[in-house]
């Protein structure tokens, strides 16, 4: 027999707690609204941002549906309990209910405060550099996160939702008044429909699609887009890129689902305008210089931490944060359109060491594969010696078993560093940048005899942002246009800066150091940053390529210094080794991975980040999002973006070219992983 009333008020007692959550996702939207929002920007966008809580309530109501999958079934069970073993019924559907919902309720406040956080750090809701967390320095992490944001605050959250959830417990009873019996059949046939609509709501759609990604296209802003999505569902479409983004090395499988017959048809459509062309295996080779074959230089390149752009251009004597730097700059080539190939260390440090577009290498099944893109392998052949040389543990994402398959003859970091400077200063992620570089000044002393190709990692500039000798530094203060700018606590803002100043002082210095040594005349160093820093300032559409812009900077000595530069070029990381290769090595072979930047030519350049937002002289693609946007230079020059059409043919011109140039190095890479398991040779045609 049908128990119309257990069901009634075991569906009434679960509702509560169901709205219960409806409020928190709400109110964490609107938390994010007001926190990041700009107002400003904001205001011709006022039905969109409607739109979007409207579209933000379809997610969260199928995410609180998910949740509540085994309390609905319950309910289920509840239209069959004999009257008998109510009162058992009840007391054990109270006792899961409160415990479940309670740690459930846990859960999705914590996703929603990490997410927040993960926003003001990125300015991404949770993607696929949030699994790389859990595979990073945990202590180190931990430090971070106590060290940068407010514990207390957060705690406080936590505390404030506990006494929510026991005060509505106590107040909720599973009421036994349910009204004549007429009442309660209507009541009965009412509640009912709660089956029908959890589906819809699981699904957060009545049409043929359930709800997806494509729904959170609401607005040409990207913000307003991101006002779409809560935790549990960027958590969900971040699990689907790291599976897209997975290491399964299948060479034709990547022609095909790119939609190219074959590698030839591939090939074809990439080189339409490009710089330089490459052979049927990739490959490349830098003109015959006697001059270099003779007098081979050395090289170090730096890879350094969380360097910006965007800092460049707000250096002033007030706001001073490229101390030393600003005086060296002009005896450096600073190509000041460069894009970082990710927006993570440990995806960037990959990619510029083998051009990969598939990470972490280092942490996957084929770490010990040595890759034919490999930028210390050219300087191999040639009789250099190699080293990679950083300030963190080597033993860091596995990257020191990584790293030593690609060519180098040392992998050298922390415990390196402070058996040789014991009273050097370090952080939670390692010894600090100055020790660094007098390690690399000694390691060229060391060893005069061959030329050298140095590899360095710096790692100062990064949360929480603790620098040695800061009465050392160049005072630093904000203005009030700065202060209107920034988007952490002035505390938070003014450590990055010194931490800013301190690694750009501590690289000027080295360069200065090698340029007035005997180094000078044979010692080529160049540098980058691994990614912008994105904590500090807010980015709009309209700055979406400063968002993402390095610096790339060339110390030169004279006798080797190229007879073309123009420092405007839209160029990325993809681009500094082939240049490196064409300064440094004569007749050698190098695997394609970009352009010469000091090669004149009327080819087509382009800078990539992430794979996903490509920019050239006309404008910027972005493929972050949902759908493909493209956005125009103002005034036709670099600065800020207006919004075009994707349909626009330039626009398809870059797309084609961006998923064509990321097919191509990941056919390459598969190709090397096939190869090393003993796979059938393939050739590249």
């Amino acid at each position: 027999m049908v128990n119309q009333k257990l069901f009634s008020r075991s569906v009434l007692y679960g509702l509560r707690y169901f709205g219960l959550l409806v409020v928190l996702f709400f109110l964490s939207r609107l938390i994010f609204l007001i926190t990041f929002g700009n107002w400003v920007e904001l205001k011709e966008y006022k039905v969109g941002v409607l739109k979007a809580f409207l579209t933000g309530a379809r997610f969260d109501v199928s995410a609180i549906c998910y949740v509540f999958l085994p309390v609905v079934l319950l309910w289920l069970a509840a239209i069959w309990i004999p009257k008998k073993k109510e009162v058992s019924f009840l007391k054990y559907y109270r006792c899961f209910i409160d415990i479940y919902l309670f740690i459930a309720l846990i859960v999705l406040l914590s996703l929603q405060i990490i997410d927040y956080f993960y926003y003001q750090f990125f300015q991404s809701h949770i993607d696929i550099l949030f699994f790389g967390i859990f595979k990073d320095d945990t202590v180190a992490v931990l430090n971070s996160v106590w060290t940068d944001y407010p514990i207390f605050k957060i705690i406080t959250c936590y505390l404030l939702a506990i006494f929510i959830f026991v005060w509505l417990n106590k107040k909720s009873e599973i009421s036994n008044r349910m009204g004549n019996t007429r009442t309660l059949k209507m009541n009965f046939w009412l509640l009912l429909l709660v089956f029908p609509l959890f589906f819809i709501g699981m699904r957060g759609s009545i049409g043929v699609f359930t709800l997806k990604r494509d729904h959170t296209n609401i607005s040409s802003n990207s913000f307003v887009n991101s006002l779409c999505y809560n935790a549990v569902y960027a958590l969900k479409y971040a699990n689907s890129e790291l599976k897209n983004n997975s290491i399964e090395p299948d060479y034709n499988l990547e022609l095909t689902s790119n939609g190219y017959a074959s590698i030839g048809d591939l090939s074809d459509k990439y080189d339409n305008f490009i710089v330089e062309s490459y052979d049927d295996e990739l490959l490349m080779k830098t003109k015959y210089d006697s001059f270099i074959d003779e007098n081979p230089p050395n090289v170090v390149f730096v890879l350094m931490e969380s360097m910006s752009n965007h800092y460049f251009e707000l250096n002033s004597k007030d706001l001073n944060v490229l101390g030393d730097l600003a005086d060296e700059l002009p005896n450096l080539y600073y190509f000041k359109n460069g894009l970082s190939a990710f927006n993570g260390t440990i995806y960037t440090l990959e990619n510029l060491l083998v051009n990969t577009p598939k990470n972490i290498i280092s942490q996957s099944a084929y770490y010990d594969v040595s890759f034919s893109s490999s930028v210390a392998r050219p300087f191999k052949q040639k009789g250099y010696d190699t080293s990679f040389l950083t300030g963190a543990n080597t033993s860091w994402r596995n990257v020191d078993k990584f790293i030593m398959h690609q060519g180098f003859d040392r992998v050298e970091g922390k415990p390196f560093i402070e058996e040789k400077y014991p009273d050097a200063s370090s952080f939670a992620w390692g010894v600090h940048d100055e020790y660094l570089f007098d390690y690399i000044r000694e390691r060229l002393e060391d060893n005069k005899e061959k030329p050298q190709f140095i590899f360095a990692l710096t790692i100062s500039n990064h949360t929480p942002f603790e620098v040695p000798n800061r009465e050392n530094l160049y005072p630093i203060k904000m203005n009030e246009e700065i202060r209107g700018m920034i988007r952490v606590d002035e505390k938070m803002a003014y450590d990055n800066f010194y931490a800013h100043q301190y690694a750009a002082n501590h690289l000027a210095r080295f360069i200065r150091d090698i340029r007035e040594s005997e180094f000078g005349e044979n010692t080529i160093v160049v540098a980058t940053g691994d990614h912008n820093i994105r904590q500090v300032f807010e980015y709009s559409d309209v700055n979406a390529f400063l968002k993402k812009s390095v610096p790339i900077l060339f110390y030169i000595p004279e006798k080797y210094k190229p007879s073309y530069f123009d420092e405007n070029l839209y160029v990325s990381h993809k681009d500094i080794f082939p240049t490196i290769f064409n300064l440094s090595l004569s007749n050698q072979k190098y695997v394609y991975s970009g352009d010469d930047m000091f090669k004149k030519s009327e080819g087509y350049r382009f800078a990539l980040n992430n794979y996903d937002f490509i920019a050239d002289s006309l404008g910027v693609v972005t493929m972050e999002g949902a759908e493909p946007v493209y956005y125009k230079w103002e005034n036709g020059s670099r600065g800020k973006l207006k919004l075009g059409s994707v349909k626009e043919k330039h626009a398809i011109f870059m797309m084609e070219k961006m998923k064509s140039f990321k097919t191509l190095q990941t056919t390459q890479l598969y190709l090397d992983i096939e190869n090393s398991r003993g796979s059938k040779k393939m050739v590249f045609r």
